[in-house]
């Protein structure tokens, strides 16, 4: 089974409420190897960082959370923070719905306890969230989505509609995008 299988068991298991089923994978995940930008090397989860981000990080963070004290928060910022830096440097619309799937997944699985951690991630997905409308999108209605890759169409519907349901976003503002 690859990791990116294994990756997606973890985060169900998490989902069911049993995050120390994701142990194992996050040991492994653990020792990736740091690209020089010194988030985890994710090629061997999936060649486009975006995709393998979508299934790493939530699961790191949900097995932080729930399993180890939350000692992994500061590691977790700062690959999110050099992640936000570089899709700033190769913004598509797919690699930013990737993203803001990635980062609600995420916020979702981070206690909002260690509210510096977890409001900073919030403004970083509405931040792309923001930056997706203004660059990609028109509040028209079904001409919204007109010549956008449908895969990626679903991810950042589906990641605003996720955050309109955590109240992460106004659902009156954001609700033509879900």
């Amino acid at each position: 089974m690859s990791m990116k299988e294994r990756l997606k068991e973890a985060y169900e298991s998490i989902r069911k409420k049993d995050p120390q089923a994701a142990a194992g994978v996050v040991e492994e995940l653990k020792k990736l190897p740091r690209t020089q930008e010194g988030i985890f090397d994710m090629k061997s989860i999936d060649p486009d960082r975006y995709e393998a981000a979508r299934w790493v990080y939530p699961v790191y963070a949900a097995y932080e959370t729930a399993c180890n004290k939350k000692e992994g928060y500061p590691d977790i910022m700062t690959q999110m923070r050099t992640i936000n830096k570089l899709l700033k440097q190769d913004y598509t619309f797919e690699n930013a719905a990737a993203a803001a799937d990635m980062l609600i997944r995420t916020i979702d699985c981070m206690s909002p306890e260690i509210y510096e951690y977890y409001r900073e991630l919030v403004d970083i997905f509405k931040e792309n969230v923001k930056e997706i409308i203004s660059r990609y999108l028109k509040e028209d209605g079904d001409s919204v989505w007109a010549g956008k890759d449908s895969r990626a169409c679903e991810l950042f519907r589906g990641a605003v509609r996720q955050a309109c349901q955590d109240y992460v976003l106004l659902t009156e503002k954001y609700q033509v995008f879900c």
